[in-house]
């Protein structure tokens, strides 16, 4: 094993868990706290100053638009455990280590593909009680939006190139 990794695998798996946690606990916590929604949601939707009406309905709506992120937001940790638990038996360049960071590496594409739909759908959410007129959907992708999608078409990549050398360590070692 790789000098540090050991470290290392122990920090993803406490920053794994406090993710899953995190993604099971604050968007029904946000979703269910009027004055946070109020207070957040606006720049959460990208609608700057635009009124919003913060009522069930907002909320309900809102919190609906958030599942598919936090599904897929869980999706990839399990697959972020799993690949660091090839890690820690030793399977570092193993075919299944290879396949979840590639299952990963999907995830978040995924992920980040999806946020900007998802801020889309909490603004139509918070501005759905306005008066005809004053409704906004706003679609719009950030610079943030722009690294995550690069930085998951490297893991794609690296998991391209990992999954090539995983077939030909195994080839050769037929050969032996």
């Amino acid at each position: 094993m790789p000098k540090g990794l050991r470290a290392l695998i122990w920090v993803v798996r406490g920053l794994t868990l406090l993710g899953a946690f995190a993604l099971c606990v604050v968007p029904v916590a946000f979703w269910c706290s009027p004055g946070w929604v109020a207070e957040d949601g606006p720049a959460l939707a990208s609608l700057h100053g635009h009124p919003v009406v913060i009522d069930a309905r907002a909320r309900l709506w809102g919190a609906v638009a958030s599942a598919p992120g936090v599904a897929l937001g869980l999706a990839a940790l399990a697959r972020l455990w799993a690949l660091f638990s090839e890690y820690d038996a030793g399977r570092v360049f193993g075919v299944a280590a290879v396949r979840h960071m590639g299952r990963f590496a999907w995830f978040m594409l995924a992920s980040a593909l999806l946020v900007p739909l998802q801020r889309a759908a909490i603004g139509v959410a918070l501005t759905l009680g306005n008066p005809a007129g004053q409704r906004v959907l706003v679609l719009g992708i950030n610079w943030n939006d722009y690294v995550a999608i690069l930085c998951t078409a490297v893991l794609l990549a690296i998991t391209a190139v990992m999954t090539e050398a995983a077939r030909l360590a195994e080839e050769n070692e037929s050969f032996i």
